[in-house]
Formats: C-alpha cells, sequence, structure tokens
C-alpha cells in the first residue's frame, strides 16, 4: 500500500481529480485546497501559489498508474516550475473504520 500526496495548481485540479476517477479501481482522492509560499520567482522571493493537495492511498498495483495520471494532467503545458510536485510513501497499514477491513482489502470500495 502506498500514499500519494501530490500539490497542483489550483487550475488544474478537476482535470486532474477527472482523470484520476476514470482509473479503475481508485479508493478514492482527499482534496485540501491550499494557499501556499514555495514557488520561487527570478529573484529568489517566495510567493504565494494556490495550489490543492490530492492525498490518495493505493494498493501498490495501482501506483505507477496514479503517479503518470496526475504528472500527464497536472502539467501546464510544456510544463513550468510551480506545476506542482508528486510524493510517495510506503503505508503499514489501513483499517476501515466502518467494518474492521485491514490491509490493501481496507482500501477496496465496498459494494
Amino acid at each position: 500500500m502506498q500514499e500519494i500526496k501530490a500539490y497542483v495548481r489550483e487550475p488544474m485540479l478537476d482535470h486532474v481529480v477527472d482523470a484520476l476517477a476514470a482509473i479503475p479501481g481508485l479508493p478514492g482522492i482527499a482534496v485540501v485546497h491550499l494557499r501556499e509560499f514555495g514557488h520561487a520567482v527570478e529573484d529568489g522571493r517566495l510567493v504565494k501559489t494556490e495550489m490543492a493537495k490530492l492525498e490518495i492511498d493505493v494498493p501498490d498495483e495501482l501506483i505507477e498508474s496514479v503517479i503518470e495520471t496526475i504528472v500527464e494532467h497536472a502539467r501546464t503545458g510544456e510544463g513550468h516550475p510551480g506545476d506542482g510536485m508528486v510524493f510517495v510513501s510506503e503505508l503499514r497499514e489501513a483499517v476501515r473504520i466502518a467494518d474492521g477491513t485491514r490491509g490493501d482489502a481496507a482500501l477496496r470500495r465496498r459494494v
């Protein structure tokens, strides 16, 4: 199991989320709207950038398709500084609160 945190430009958010929603078996996406300091301009100052953070917990078999989808749909044109970042961390455990299901099974949608 992996946790993906992706920071994307706010104007690209719907485009990215729509593309991710088309991935079969994706358990869900948490979206947090941010005002981030971190996009450096030419003189080295950090400026506010309207970004969104996506948090997605996925089974290992979906990791590459999720990363590729985010990168493809979050990039502006040929790519620009400030388009965002993707971070991947290993999850040690997942537990679904509703029924106590653990591990990869907790990430799968209930029918």
